[in-house]
């Protein structure tokens, strides 16, 4: 073989894999493109449920809202001081759905036996003009906290709706299991 034909081979052979490097760069872009677009959706989802959630507990004159998606705590002021409350794990059940509250106190205490309420349904309307429609509700009880701070987690059986279908969970009525541990009213 002739040095210009190994030339000529080994410029085609570069060709060739430049060629085969660059289609796995726009692949790989195409790619990271597509999950960078996922995640901007998921961040635009979750901040305009975040303002519902915000507006909802604005006007909420008994209990705090936590709306699935919002990936946020709210905070409601208990008989037993103020509670930080969030929703996670929030899967499918073969008659609803199934979710994990996380309820967090914020004093340094632990906190007493208590017991509470929790509704959940669905959100038509806007915020600014709602009506909560399908509502389902039930109590709980928690016993007394080792712990300071508390940190309680309490599963929950949401039924009659999936998690696509579940617009708000609602939680109410906290109180302690002793009427004497009742915090004064601010």
């Amino acid at each position: 073989m002739t040095n210009s034909y190994l030339r000529f081979l080994l410029a085609c052979s570069l060709v060739s894999l430049s060629a085969c490097a660059q289609q796995t760069q726009v692949h790989q872009m195409k790619s990271e493109v597509g999950s960078l677009n996922q995640e901007m959706a998921q961040l635009a989802e979750q901040a305009v449920k975040l303002t519902q959630q915000n507006a909802l507990n604005a006007k909420s004159t008994t209990g705090v809202y936590l709306l699935p998606g919002s990936q946020t705590p709210a905070r409601l002021n208990s008989q037993l001081g103020n509670l930080q409350m969030s929703l996670s794990a929030i899967t499918p059940e073969a008659n609803g759905s199934r979710a994990m509250l996380m309820i967090k106190g914020e004093s340094h205490d632990p906190l007493p036996a208590f017991s509470g309420k929790v509704e959940w349904g669905q959100i038509q309307g806007t915020t600014d003009s709602y009506q909560e429609v399908n509502v389902q509700s039930q109590q709980f009880s928690v016993p007394a906290s080792l712990l300071a701070p508390s940190d309680i987690s309490i599963p929950l059986r949401l039924s009659g709706l999936s998690p696509e279908q579940l617009g708000f969970v609602r939680i109410h009525d906290i109180q302690p299991a002793d009427p004497s541990q009742a915090l004064p009213a601010r």
